[in-house]
């Protein structure tokens, strides 16, 4: 019996260790295909928005001891930008959307329908990134451009950012409104769990003081349930970071060229890794592909800063899925 509890004991733990040491391999793999980029470019990859692959069939040149194609230029500020305001619009999206979700199917729904209700909501985060694109490149596009858009640069042109040429419906808005969606199921879960957890008393004893169903949710969202509200919402963040290919369809993916309003095309980081990697691969040189790879290294520290911002704040307990301390 010992000798199988020490099994069992060091299997559990191997296990246990697997996904910090592939999260930690990973990084350093992507790292090292990004240091010719650092050595080539320096701290001008974060204060351009150029991006050009150069002439990769002419002879290389070397520059700071490096060989890449002639005319090569590399710039984040593009993508970054992107990427993040993408993903704040979606969060901006997504949570009213998930937390009038939750007060509805806390406070206002039967037992059973709210199960149905629950089960529906977090199919949703099962469909495939790629049919939100497509569906955003058929219905939403179009929508966008013939609609919401022109109404918005008619009657919303005093907000800062509203004012501008409309395009094709692609572009930050669409982007948002898709990545919103695809959130959703994750922000709503996590905060409806949340409630879930609540002491069957606090919510009689709100509504004993007089507190309506409006005021009970909103006080069990931002008091009572706030880490476990803050962890799903960075949990959605997440998501949005890292999303690509139903970004990739509605975004307009341009190079060199920043967005001058919230119609423009943009692009973003994870984007812009999956639309560039195959010319990547031909450069000779592999200065592209470690274009590529520091891209991915700065995707990957955003995300493991809202990791770990979302941990100071809300506590490891609320990201899985109950309160912490």
């Amino acid at each position: 019996m010992k000798a199988t509890n020490r099994i069992f004991n060091f299997l559990t733990f191997l296990m246990a260790i697997v996904p910090a040491v592939a999260l930690i391999s990973i990084f350093v793999f992507v790292f090292q295909e990004s240091l010719p980029l650092w050595k080539f470019s320096g701290l001008s990859f974060f204060t351009t928005y150029l991006w050009n692959p150069g002439f990769q069939y002419q002879q290389p040149i070397i520059v700071h001891g490096i060989l890449a194609p002639p005319g090569a230029q590399f710039g984040l500020d593009l993508f970054l930008l992107g990427t993040l305001s993408t993903s704040a619009l979606a969060i901006l999206i997504a949570f009213p959307i998930s937390f009038l979700i939750t007060l509805n199917v806390e406070l206002y729904l039967p037992a059973g329908i709210k199960k149905f209700t629950v089960s529906m909501i977090e199919l949703f985060a099962g469909i495939p990134s790629v049919v939100y694109g497509l569906w955003g490149i058929i219905v939403l596009e179009p929508i966008l451009f013939r609609s919401v858009e022109p109404w918005m640069a008619q009657h919303l042109s005093f907000v800062p950012g509203l004012k501008g040429e409309i395009y094709s419906g692609a572009g930050l808005i669409a982007s948002g409104i898709i990545l919103s969606f695809m959130i959703i199921p994750i922000v709503t879960s996590v905060i409806v769990n949340s409630f879930d957890s609540v002491p069957k008393e606090v919510k009689e004893g709100l509504f004993s003081l007089g507190a309506t169903k409006w005021e009970v949710g909103k006080y069990l969202t931002t008091s009572y349930s706030r880490a476990s509200t803050v962890g799903g919402t960075l949990l959605g963040l997440g998501r949005a970071l890292g999303e690509t290919m139903a970004v990739l369809m509605v975004s307009g993916a341009v190079t060199n060229i920043l967005p001058a309003s919230f119609y423009s095309a943009t692009n973003t980081m994870a984007a812009a890794i999956a639309s560039l990697l195959d010319s990547a691969l031909t450069d000779s040189t592999r200065m592209n592909l470690a274009a590529l790879a520091a891209l991915g290294v700065v995707l990957m520290a955003i995300s493991l800063t809202v990791s770990l911002i979302g941990r100071k704040i809300a506590g490891r307990g609320s990201l899985r899925g109950y309160e912490g301390d």
